[in-house]
Order: structure tokens, then sequence, then C-alpha cells
């Protein structure tokens, strides 16, 4: 992506990021940003998600809008999928965005 590509995409999050604020809405709704609900190291949920790339006991990636989230535990488990949320139960040792 080019430099102005990227000017003009950093400008948009901004405008719609103070819109959203002026307006009281959530900015993972307005914005497609990813929710993440941690309770204590044993479930994630992950709401607004694209796509999982991988799935193992040991590392779980999936694709977001903002990123790739990395989650890293023991015995993790997909509990419940959905086209709008995942759920995640195991140890969670840590989470990630990546590059």
């Amino acid at each position: 992506m080019s430099k102005l590509g990227k000017t003009a995409k950093k400008a948009e999050r901004i405008v719609t990021s103070t819109i959203a604020s002026a307006l009281e809405l959530p900015k993972e709704v307005l914005m497609n940003l990813p929710l993440i609900t941690l309770i204590g190291k044993e479930d994630i949920t992950i709401e607004n998600y694209k796509s999982i790339l991988e799935y193992s006991e040991e590392c779980v990636r999936i694709n977001t809008s903002a990123g790739v989230l990395r989650i890293e535990g023991k015995k993790l488990t997909l509990k419940q999928i959905t086209s709008d949320n995942i759920v995640i139960v195991g140890r969670i040792d840590k989470t990630e965005f990546l590059a």
C-alpha cells in the first residue's frame, strides 16, 4: 500500500473514531474492530473476527481487522464458533497481536 493510501486509511479511522465518540457508539461496532473479552486465564471471547488461521492445543491464531491475534496456552479448545464470535477455553498464557 502506498504512503497516500496509508494516510487515507489512518484519516478514515480517526474520523470514524471521532464520530463514534461524539455519538457515544461502540467503536468495535462502527469500525468493525475485534472485541476481546478475557475471563481469568481460562476463557476468551473474540467478537468481529475474520477467520481462524491456526488451531492447536497450544496456539490459536485468528485474523481480525486489527491484525492477527495469537493466543498461546495449554489444552486450548474452541468451545463455540459462530459467524460473529469465537469462544476459546483452556489455560491461556499469552495473547498478542502480530505485526
